[in-house]
């Protein structure tokens, strides 16, 4: 027996270290047992925040009014409707308080239409888009204002500029004393050398021409001619450019003899039918023959005669002598005389008198 003691205490000693092996193992594995479940409730933990979190921001979201993309055009076209009918509103009362102040139509609708020149005819209202091929003033819509007596001032920022005051005349101002008219300020005249009739045709000298030049002539007062035409063709504008060039050969002509190109106020006048090409010819015609004489040629109209009687881009190389009876210039092409009154006072001329600024040195 006493030969199998160290047998037994080595099967002891192996069995008590397999037992501490199983212990250190199996609490090895309790430990990474309990960490793979400590990381699975952190990472649990961590994905319930974000799932709050996602559910929170589209909460908001929702009460915010975050829309869809379709949702979102369906705003956007809904807030361009009602702005369109708030501006349609304001744009409403706007006119109705201008027309309650007096203000007239025709001013209101040329300032809705800033790009085009608003021409109204026979009821109709012409809309002719600015044309930038045509030489443009430089004035601005303030520059120019009345004084006390009537007479139309330069009144912007160009230093130096220089305007002269001057009428047009004819049989209808009577018996003019020309000393008084010097004595009042004007320094130029341009006289009416005669018309062609608007229903005969015929070539008719202005009764009052030769007294009214003579004593403008006599009084220092610069002088140029003008002539009404109704000339429906080139041979009837050379007919009146020889007319009045025959009628001012013996005086001294400084300032430009002009066509006056206007539509006839008659159903039965000879030029109803004239087309804008008809027109510019008889303009031109007679422009180049005046020329041709040794005179500075002019072209004499208003808003209608520049846009629906003739293209201005078609006259452009000749001198203007534009009439508007406002002193906020609505014309934005350029210019050489401007006619601003019709209703003008002057010593020396007892009934009312057509009253022009020069700003052309002639």
């Amino acid at each position: 027996m006493s030969n199998n003691l160290p047998d037994s205490r080595e099967k002891r000693g192996a069995s008590s270290a397999r037992n501490t092996l199983s212990i250190i193992f199996m609490s090895l594995v309790a430990i990474m047992a309990l960490s793979f479940s400590v990381v699975l409730l952190i990472k649990n933990a961590s994905l319930q925040r974000e799932t709050d979190a996602v559910r929170s921001e589209l909460n908001t979201m929702d009460k915010e009014h975050f829309y869809t993309e379709a949702e979102m055009g369906s705003r956007i076209e809904e807030a361009r409707i009602e702005a369109g009918e708030k501006a349609d509103r304001a744009l409403r009362e706007d006119i109705k308080k201008r027309l309650e102040d007096g203000e007239g139509a025709n001013s209101i609708i040329k300032s809705l239409y800033p790009n085009q020149l608003v021409v109204s005819k026979s009821g109709r209202y012409y809309f002719i888009p600015i044309s930038n091929k045509i030489k443009h003033h430089d004035f601005g819509p303030n520059d120019f204002e009345m004084d006390e007596k009537g007479f139309l001032k330069y009144v912007g920022e160009k230093k130096d500029f220089k305007f002269k005051q001057g009428v047009d005349v004819s049989r209808f101002q009577g018996e003019i004393d020309w000393s008084k008219v010097k004595e009042d300020g004007i320094e130029f005249a341009i006289i009416r050398a005669g018309y062609r009739g608007i229903t005969e045709g015929k070539v008719i000298a202005d009764e009052t021409f030769e007294d009214n030049i003579k004593g403008a002539i006599e009084n220092g007062i610069d002088v140029g001619v003008y002539f009404y035409s109704q000339a429906i063709n080139k041979e009837e504008a050379l007919e009146e450019a020889n007319s009045v060039i025959e009628m001012i050969e013996p005086y001294k002509i400084t300032y430009p003899v002009v066509i006056d190109i206007e539509s006839a106020d008659s159903d039965n006048a000879r030029t109803l039918n004239l087309t804008s090409k008809e027109y510019e010819e008889v303009a031109n015609v007679f422009c180049d023959r005046v020329e041709e004489a040794g005179y500075k040629s002019m072209v004499y109209g208003n808003l209608l005669s520049f846009t629906l009687l003739m293209n201005a881009e078609n006259v452009d190389n000749r001198d203007i002598w534009f009439a508007q009876y406002n002193p906020s210039l609505y014309y934005p092409y350029h210019f050489d005389i401007w006619q601003y009154t019709s209703a003008g006072k002057v010593a020396g001329i007892e009934k009312s008198v057509d009253l022009n600024i020069c700003i052309t040195e002639y």
